[in-house]
């Protein structure tokens, strides 16, 4: 959980040492509080023009209508909640200018939100602070109004990139997170059998898979991303985390992870990548 993003509105975590909150404190949200917020939001948002696309990140495995829903999920709370909203939808709902570029729409959806709640725009998003409805006892301050973070993730194409971010959380005492899972998907697509090594690569945030050499996007449709990268027959179930990724190419040592066991090495950085010791703690973590 990021708390440093409504900090500019004097919101924080309690947990948040380096500032002090002065006019909200932030909470983590329980899977009952997410389809809470997101029951409550959705008519705002739809006043915009977009619903959301509520399934990306840890917080999207709560919803019902997530793509692993029925596997379950590991996670008992969330920081944040992301919603992608599309731009497109945006400009056609408040009749702006077509040609109106993202971050400008971004700027319109910040006025709008902001009369409603605390927020805070960075880069693609407009952040906002979702009331809870009680009050926190801040030592030195006094009780300040709880609030869930939400991130308005919002661009083109919206939807198509959120489904990038649709894990499956459903593997118990899993050592990876979603950021995993985009540098293992990432390793697939620099390594596609058939073609010259990194002739492709994986942009994870903008939800595409594109040619190195123009930045020409192929497709951002995840399941043909699937069926590129794993071949005929694979569909976006078959990425939704690192284990089942794994498992697809044989295992932890096939030559598909290199960039992958690269980055995880980094991430250990107390192991060298590629030695004994290091397949061990990654077997370790893996149950293989």
């Amino acid at each position: 959980m990021s708390s440093k993003a409504l900090r500019k509105v004097g919101i924080s975590a309690l947990d948040d040492k380096d500032f002090q909150p002065t006019k909200g404190v932030l909470v983590r949200l329980t899977p009952e509080q997410f389809l809470q917020v997101k029951t409550g939001l959705q008519p705002v948002l739809a006043a915009l023009g977009d619903k959301g696309f509520w399934r990306a990140g840890g917080a999207g495995s709560f919803d019902p209508e997530h793509r692993f829903a029925k596997k379950g999920t590991n996670k008992i709370d969330s920081g944040d909640v992301d919603v992608f909203l599309d731009t497109g939808m945006i400009k056609k709902k408040l009749k702006l200018d077509p040609e109106m570029d993202d971050g400008a729409v971004r700027k319109v959806v910040a006025g709008i939100m902001s009369k409603k709640y605390p927020m805070n725009p960075i880069g693609k998003n407009v952040h906002i602070g979702y009331p809870m409805g009680k009050d926190i006892d801040v030592p030195g301050v006094g009780p300040l109004p709880a609030y869930f973070q939400v991130d308005l993730m919002t661009m083109e194409d919206a939807h198509e990139i959120g489904q990038h971010h649709e894990h499956d959380y459903s593997v118990k005492d899993s050592p990876y997170g979603g950021q995993d899972q985009q540098f293992a998907l990432a390793s697939l697509v620099n390594t596609i059998p058939g073609q010259p090594e990194r002739t492709y690569q994986y942009n994870g945030f903008g939800g595409a898979l594109q040619r190195r050499d123009t930045g020409e996007i192929v497709t951002r449709n995840i399941d043909k991303i699937a069926e590129i990268v794993l071949g005929k027959g694979a569909t976006a179930d078959d990425l939704g985390n690192v284990e089942s990724m794994i498992a697809k190419v044989g295992g932890i040592d096939s030559p598909r992870l290199a960039q992958f066991r690269d980055d995880m090495a980094k991430k250990y950085p107390q192991l060298k990548e590629g030695s004994i010791d290091w397949f061990k703690d990654i077997r370790q973590k893996l149950g293989l």
